[in-house]
């Protein structure tokens, strides 16, 4: 599986596999609207449900870009 995560979007799903905030990273309230933004892409892409959980699909990315 192929997803082209961005750098921002390889953090949010490593964030949440370990059970972080997702926007633990965002410093100023820029960062708040991008991470936003981010989390919505990854729940479009189907690797986080709307609870901000990882999906099979989200563990399995991580696992394929981990390789």
């Amino acid at each position: 599986m192929d997803l082209n995560l961005s750098e921002m979007e390889l953090i949010a799903l490593c964030d949440i596999a370990a059970g972080r905030d997702p926007f633990g990273g965002c410093r100023i309230s820029g960062d708040f609207g991008k991470c936003m933004l981010t989390l919505a892409a990854l729940r479009r892409a189907g690797l986080i449900d709307h609870q901000d959980r990882l999906t099979d699909a989200g563990r399995g990315a991580l696992t394929s870009d981990a390789a």
